[in-house]
């Protein structure tokens, strides 16, 4: 197996796209998604390691350098490719394990205090599925509202409200690039649900959050409902992470039709 950098492979980018689409088109599910995704859309916040032969690749490591955090991918990767993980332990890092292998949790784990984190914890999620023949909308639906720049403020003092450091620019700025569902209630934006990934063939959703005082009433299934609602009209799957042991979550995404796909081991690391 030979290893190339993002750089390298931009040499030979036609055989590249031919065999990450090859991936993407057997299995749109995480983490081939992120890889597409990325690719396209946030090229000069990642960096990829990919594993080949042949001219097809065989495993690969996707980092995301997002402002707070990083997001970490690694498909069938080698200890090779894991001893070339290289970030700053700066911000929160989760790397998503999509092969459950102790050899390769371990190899990780001592990477990444390696790298300077000091706290290191494996956490067990869930990836859920929701497809037009599983798809129950909720009946309080439209309570749920399309989320624009001009709801900025309200999203703002949200955000702030989680202990999320957020300015007014960068409020508006997520609402554009994203496409956001909330429920307003005297004024106050109390829930939310996301989309953060579109391709043809599905949607990540994900950011669903309501307000501690105003759980229980029906809100998170509102918010879910409807943008999931617009995965399913558009002929795409819905998909989305939820920790194993978060039952109130995945209770209100069974009912809305969400079942469970994969399961995988999450490493979240701290400064």
């Amino acid at each position: 197996m030979r290893i190339i950098t993002l750089w390298d492979a931009l040499h030979n980018y036609k055989d590249l796209i031919a065999s990450l689409t090859d991936l993407y088109k057997k299995d749109p599910l995480p983490p081939h998604c992120y890889l597409v995704y990325d690719l396209v859309h946030e090229f000069r916040n990642i960096d990829i390691i990919l594993g080949a032969s042949n001219n097809e690749i065989e495993s690969y490591i996707l980092i995301w350098r997002g402002p707070r955090l990083y997001g970490i991918h690694l498909w069938r990767p080698a200890r090779e490719l894991i001893s070339r993980l290289k970030i700053q332990p700066d911000r929160v890092a989760y790397t998503h394990l999509y092969e459950n292998e102790e050899e390769h949790i371990e190899l990780v784990i001592r990477k990444l205090k390696e790298i300077g984190y000091n706290r290191v914890e494996k956490r067990t999620f869930y990836n859920m599925i929701c497809t037009e023949d599983t798809f129950s909308p909720n009946d309080k639906e439209e309570l749920a509202v399309r989320l624009r720049p001009h709801h900025s403020e309200l999203f703002l003092e949200l955000r702030r409200s989680r202990g999320q450091t957020l300015n007014q620019e960068e409020a508006r700025e997520i609402l554009k690039k994203r496409r956001y569902y909330g429920v307003i209630v005297d004024g106050k934006l109390v829930s939310t649900a996301s989309r953060y990934i579109t391709l043809e063939e599905i949607h990540m959703i994900g950011d669903v959050y309501t307000r501690p005082e105003y759980r229980g009433r029906g809100y998170a299934k509102a918010a879910t409902s409807a943008i999931t609602r617009e995965a399913i009209v558009s002929g795409a799957i819905a998909s989305l992470h939820v920790e194993a042991n978060n039952e109130p979550a995945i209770k209100v995404y069974r009912s809305l039709g969400y079942i469970v796909a994969k399961i995988h081991d999450w490493i979240v690391a701290y400064q």
